[in-house]
């Protein structure tokens, strides 16, 4: 639990905190933004303190996916005691925003899809039994997807309670990962079903994939993320695992895909309609060239 003795410095006064045990994953102020914000020594902090009842909402939403309990509440107002934890969060269509982020995947975003064909989770979350019953409720998960090894949190307990079937590609496996149910090996674009295809973009790990659904939705992982205060995608040249070359070439062959929408492990996810997400993608490329 997030300790009001260890309030990081620069936090206003008020009942929502951070304290200094964060790590810097983004999650809150990518969901709070108005109320969230990194600090030069690489932690989040309070900048404003939430009035309304949809703000504590913003804020609990943030506070219930921070992978370390590092957001915390002091006299817990009547706002915030009241407000639902309203996660899974839709994000647009039948895709969602899970939460509920783990620490051993340094806080990344996991999504979930509600399909008639059966759901499919994106990388996973930490297990929370609140969650599974949310998921439960939506129809339950058929198939989990994980783009590569870092990502790959309690998909172990994920499994075993909705006994879904696990996919991975075969450069992805160690000791947590061996037994997954479908184990893929594959250098071009694999269809997977009418739907969803699989695309390889080795660079930050070996056996990396992105997803795209029905040619809107890329789910990328640890490939490539928006920078929310620069409003452009990037790509992270400090944490590429293998290689930043192939990194690059796999971006490049996603400029033959049509998507319209970047949802990423890590940092906010974005919209570009028509050519303005060939041009993002392009300014991407020109970027990690340099």
């Amino acid at each position: 639990m997030a300790s009001f003795d260890k309030i990081h410095p620069l936090s206003v006064p008020g009942s929502l905190f951070v304290d200094t045990t964060c790590i810097d994953c983004g999650t809150c102020f990518h969901l709070a933004p108005d109320f969230f914000e990194e600090a030069s020594d690489d932690r989040s902090y309070v900048k404003f303190q939430p009035r309304s009842g949809h703000e504590w909402l913003e804020a609990k939403r943030a506070l219930i996916s921070c992978p370390t309990n590092s957001i915390g509440v002091k006299n817990a107002p009547e706002e915030f005691k009241e407000a639902p934890i309203a996660l899974p969060l839709l994000i647009s269509g039948n895709v969602y925003y899970c939460g509920y982020t783990s620490r051993d995947s340094f806080g990344a975003s996991t999504y979930f899809i509600v399909r008639s064909e059966g759901n499919v989770l994106i990388d996973s979350p930490r297990f929370n039994p609140a969650l599974a019953r949310e998921f439960e409720q939506m129809g339950g998960i058929k198939t989990m997807i994980l783009t590569h090894k870092d990502d790959v949190a309690d998909h172990e307990l994920w499994a075993r309670h909705f006994g879904c079937e696990r996919v991975i590609h075969e450069d992805e496996l160690d000791t947590y990962t061996a037994q997954v149910e479908k184990i893929l090996a594959f250098n071009s674009p694999l269809v997977l079903d009418s739907e969803i295809t699989l695309i390889p973009t080795p660079g930050h790990t070996k056996g990396h994939i992105t997803i795209l659904y029905q040619n809107l939705y890329l789910f990328t992982g640890d490939h490539i993320f928006f920078d929310q205060q620069s409003g452009n995608l990037r790509a992270s040249r400090n944490v590429c695992w293998y290689d930043w070359q192939q990194q690059i070439l796999s971006t490049e062959k996603l400029l033959n895909f049509s998507f319209q929408w970047i949802l990423p492990g890590h940092g906010g996810w974005c919209r570009f309609d028509g050519d303005k997400m060939k041009m993002a993608m392009q300014e991407l490329l020109e970027g990690m060239k340099k």
